[in-house]
């Protein structure tokens, strides 16, 4: 699991924990808020919940001036491959054009190449650098999407079409892929949830219904971790799987736009316990 968190420059490399209401690296403690650290929680839940090895995290603290992400990248050159991961999980980062190509090289020359699933920043590099078609995983929420289908936008924020309806989804995922912005799968999240590989939708989430979800920082985030140990499991619904997984925490805790992202990680075991009691 690879992102930077919002903490004191540095390096943080080790096994995810979580310990109340805070991801503990190697001793660092990292507020689940959002981002990266909600992430790797929402992961380490489920590995947990499964059986599986922790995640391992190679966090760079960065405070906006891009040098934890160097830090980040200078270790997944060195070390990356002594992990031996089935899946890599890019984050949130400074997203310098420099770093895709020597990241997508390291990836490439492992002995077992990993699945790779590209989140906010992570997801913004793959498209700047062009390398989208070579991801296996992009989760864009609806306004993502449309900066997927923009040829030309640097950023969600200099997307030049509107925010995209239900009716448009379609089009905006046709136009992603014919300008080779998208991952071999797509995600999309919103009020309904849809999984598309190529121009194919192969499978929407609209229940249970949690409006006030769109309105919790980080329930965005919790489907990627969630996504990355469900590929870890060669489960071959991961990404249907986790929007399912997603909705049912929302609903078991009466999820409002009060409710905190770390209540809503907390709750992921209990999900998945009902989850997998209605899928056997």
């Amino acid at each position: 699991m690879i992102g930077t968190v919002p903490y004191k420059t540095g390096l943080y490399v080790g096994n995810a924990a979580l310990r109340g209401d805070c991801l503990d690296v190697s001793g660092a403690e990292f507020a689940v808020e959002r981002g990266s650290a909600a992430m790797a929680a929402a992961c380490a839940q489920t590995c947990s919940f499964y059986g599986l090895p922790a995640p391992v995290c190679i966090f760079g603290g960065d405070t906006a001036d891009g040098k934890g992400t160097a830090l980040m990248f200078g270790e997944v050159q060195s070390n990356l491959q002594q992990y031996h991961p089935k899946v890599v999980v890019l984050h949130y980062l400074f997203p310098k054009l420099a770093y895709a190509a020597p990241f997508m090289d390291k990836l490439s020359g492992m002995a077992q190449k990993p699945h790779l699933i590209a989140d906010a920043g992570g997801m913004y590099l793959m498209k700047a650098a062009k390398k989208s078609p070579l991801v296996d995983v992009f989760t864009p929420d609806s306004a993502e999407l449309a900066f997927l289908a923009d040829e030309f936008a640097p950023h969600p924020l200099y997307v030049r079409s509107v925010s995209p309806t239900p009716s448009s989804v379609e089009s905006l995922v046709a136009e992603a892929y014919r300008h080779r912005n998208a991952a071999r799968t797509l995600v999309i999240k919103g009020p309904v949830d849809y999984v598309f590989r190529g121009i194919v939708k192969v499978g929407m989430c609209d229940r249970p219904d949690i409006p006030a979800m769109e309105a919790v920082g980080g329930t965005g985030d919790t489907i990627a971790g969630m996504i990355a140990a469900f590929r870890s499991r060669r489960e071959n619904d991961a990404e249907l799987k986790a929007l399912r997984v997603n909705r049912l925490v929302g609903e078991s805790i009466n999820c409002d736009p009060a409710t905190q992202i770390a209540e809503f990680i907390e709750a992921i075991p209990a999900a998945l316990e009902r989850y997998e009691k209605n899928h056997t």
